[in-house]
């Protein structure tokens, strides 16, 4: 008894003293819960310095909320501004008399304001009183759009600088231009956008996209922002307090430059180059001319223009995925690397950007460039941004150079990937990153020493657009990962309660609603794992939000049984399942379609690329989506495995399910070997598969079998498929290794 009172005396203590997370995105650094509450009134009275009180008074306006000047003693909110406090830093009180908001600086006070915002949104006008003492783990907090792949309306950029502002992200990365369009206008150069922002309309999927013929065909797609329409979008970032920093690529991704002024690429290209659909293929090789001096020329003349419409502190110059096949045959390149006293063409790349971050530097400004900068060893500082896997090479960059860099790693927070199980999301590629892998996402890791985490300027979430056809697609693969971006730029080191963080999001969910933005419920969607253990398959099914229940039927779709353990199966069946709050279904409705036959739970050993021939066997056939998590997959390698059911059994049918997507460079094989054994030694060609040359590649997804019967009795199965290669010519991505992907053997 003495103990049960001793807890809920803790507890009581702990809600007094604000341990609970406070309905805020992002997080705030220190909450305390006071006593009492306020209500707001229907206008809100602001004091404080007459121009302090005229910045508080248009955000609070700006975000629906009536206000008027007050004086000291009958005002709602009391602003100032205190230069003891360091910039983004902000102490907000509420009591049951009103709120007190002091302020570093104006961003900083902006940042107060939304706090206040959104606790009087979640309280529906009271706010229960507390003090909050807040400022930023990062510096940096920032968000990339690619505007080139889909063309972003100025209107429907600002739309997502609102949210972006109210998650207190202060910089947004424009990536201008690319091999698939320039979309910035420059006086000086005005076929960049006369030719470079235009493409030919091609109807396929990014990936498939086959490049222009000639410049016969008619370019129709695309668009870009005058300048005078980019400095009113800076502008309207400002006020937000958000820095728009430009991307100009170089030397790779410049076809759309090159495209409108062909002199820019090298004279060994004697080919018509145009703005590239989709992903370009052997051209992508194709990059600017780093043994030319108009080169040089053209890139300090489009960066004039550019510093001249962007105030921001800091130029985004590229620099990566610069295949350098085309510099090797070059004798202009090869004539610099000489004069140059340069090691190979990597070090090219390293004069080329080197001779650019001074050109910035000598404007007053700083360079930026993705990691593969450091590639070339440039001699000048830049600051490097982390994208490939896990961030890895800036952060070994940095340690061995001291560089600055900024986190935005793909395998964590480029909002390209899946967010979601994938069975219900859009088609993209690259495998999942959920709303919870953005929201664990730390961004140091224990190794790292003092200097190095000093040299870190922050995060950022980079959306790139080749899926995206509309604005809505634009959003949806945005928000709400987000949210999850701003919490873990934002909250102090160390600081994790999913939980509380999905309330906090569910409070903010409203105002996205509120401001039309298309948002993914995918959190909601349940994700799936069958496997076998040779007599029954086990299935489970998960959520990342724990507080949700989940409710199933078998062969029928009542969803009528509250799921409470593995579901174990000997036989054919088709689960429903989905997630529900109360009554209310949250998520789609999962269906699993499970097989049986002679080969159905039983173990497959293998070399398999991504480690998933358990999926072979499992009763279920994946999707057109090859990272689902049902698809066995070999790279650029012959696949050779074995299936054991375990004693001798009569065969007479045997297929094998196949994905072929040339686009994303998925083949058939082209011949498949079938052998047979009785001890998993000794083993017997039983049939041969040769595939018809025309079914190896498919530019559409396309699921098949492909029947590998035979008569025989038998208790193991050994299946070679030979690869094709590499993907011919004619194909978007002629040229590449290519994957095969399998599932399902079924035996009857």
């Amino acid at each position: 008894m003495k103990k049960t009172i001793l807890t809920i005396l803790i507890l009581a203590l702990a809600a007094v003293c604000g341990k609970a997370r406070p309905l805020i995105i992002p997080e705030p650094a220190n909450y305390t819960a006071g006593k009492g509450s306020f209500t707001i009134p229907a206008t809100i009275g602001v004091a404080g310095e007459n121009k302090v009180v005229s910045s508080a008074m248009k955000y609070l306006d700006r975000n629906g909320f009536n206000t008027k000047k007050s004086s000291s003693d009958k005002a709602v909110i009391k602003v100032a501004i205190k230069p003891e406090l360091e910039p983004e830093h902000y102490q907000l009180t509420v009591d049951d008399k009103g709120i007190t908001l002091a302020a570093g600086d104006n961003a900083a006070l902006m940042y107060g304001l939304e706090s206040f915002a959104q606790l009087a949104t979640s309280g529906n006008g009271t706010i229960e009183a507390c003090s909050i003492d807040d400022k930023p783990r990062f510096g940096y907090r920032g968000l990339m759009l690619d505007v080139v792949r889909y063309f972003i309306e100025p209107q429907e950029i600002e739309r997502i600088i609102d949210v972006a502002a109210k998650l207190k992200l202060n910089n947004l990365h424009l990536h201008l231009c690319d091999d698939n369009g320039w979309r910035l206008e420059i006086k000086k150069y005005p076929r960049l956008t006369e030719v470079g922002a235009w493409r030919v309309d091609r109807p396929e999927m990014f990936p498939g996209r086959l490049n222009a013929r000639s410049a016969d065909e008619k370019a129709t797609v695309g668009g870009f922002y005058t300048q005078k329409e980019m400095r009113q979008l800076v502008k309207y970032a400002a006020e937000r307090n958000i820095n728009i920093i430009p991307e100009i690529e170089m030397p790779a991704h410049s076809i759309a430059a090159i495209a409108s002024y062909p002199e820019l690429a090298c004279p060994v290209v004697d080919k018509f180059v145009g703005v590239f659909p989709g992903i370009g293929g052997k051209d992508a090789s194709i990059i600017l001319c780093a043994g030319k001096e108009h080169t040089f020329t053209f890139i300090e003349n489009v960066l004039d223009e550019v510093m001249k419409i962007f105030p921001s502190p800091t130029i985004h110059l590229g620099g990566d995925e610069a295949n350098k096949r085309i510099w090797q045959q070059c004798p202009l390149c090869n004539k610099r690397i000489e004069e140059e006293h340069l090691a190979d063409h990597e070090a090219l790349q390293g004069y080329l950007m080197d001779r650019v971050i001074r050109y910035v530097n000598s404007r007053g400004r700083k360079a930026m460039g993705w990691d593969e900068v450091t590639y070339g060893k440039p001699k000048e500082d830049i600051i490097v941004y982390g994208w490939q896997g896990d961030g890895s090479v800036a952060v070994n960059d940095s340690r061995a150079t001291g560089r600055k860099f900024i986190m935005t790693p793909a395998r964590s927070t480029y909002l390209i990937r899946y967010q979601g199980p994938q069975w219900f999301e859009p088609f993209t590629y690259f495998g999942n990153i959920t709303l919870r892998d953005v929201y664990n996402f730390e961004p140091m890791t224990s190794d790292w020493d003092n200097a190095l985490r000093s040299n870190l300027l922050g995060i950022q979430g980079s959306l790139w657009s080749e899926f995206c056809n509309s604005p809505s697609d634009v959003q949806y693969q945005i928000f709400p990962r987000l949210m999850a971006i701003a919490d873990v730029a934002w909250r102090p080191e160390g600081r994790s309660n999913w939980g509380a963080f999905l309330k906090a999001l569910d409070a903010f969910c409203p105002t996205l609603d509120k401001l039309g933005i298309t948002y993914a419920r995918s959190m909601y969607n349940l994700d799936h794992n069958v496997r076998g253990n040779g007599k029954e398959l086990k299935v489970n099914v998960s959520c990342i939000r724990p507080d949700v229940d989940v409710r199933y039927s078998v062969d029928n779709q009542a969803l009528d049984k509250a799921w409470s353990d593995t579901l174990r199966l000997n036989k054919a069946a088709t689960i429903y399942a989905a997630t529900f709050k109360g009554d209310k279904q949250m998520g789609k409705t999962l269906k699993l379609s499970l097989d049986f036959n002679k080969a159905t739970s039983h173990s497959v050993s293998g070399n398999c690329t991504n480690g998933l021939t358990r999926v072979l066997t499992n009763g279920l056939r994946g999707s057109d989506r090859n990272s689902d998590f049902e698809w066995a997959g070999w790279w650029n390698e012959t696949a050779e495995f074995v299936l054991d059911m375990g004693e001798v059994v009569p065969v007479n049918k045997v297929t094998l399910g196949s994905l072929v997507h040339s686009d994303i460079c998925i083949a058939a094989p082209t011949h498949i070997y079938v052998y047979t054994s009785d001890d998993g030694k000794s083993f017997t060609l039983r049939r041969t598969i040769d595939t018809p040359a025309e079914n190896i590649y498919h530019k559409q997804a396309k699921i098949f079998d492909i029947d590998c019967s035979f008569n025989a009795d038998t208790r193991y199965i050994k299946f070679v498929a030979v690869n094709p290669g590499c993907v011919p010519d004619g194909y978007a991505r002629e040229g590449a290794p290519t994957w095969m992907y399998f599932d399902e053997i079924t035996v009857n």
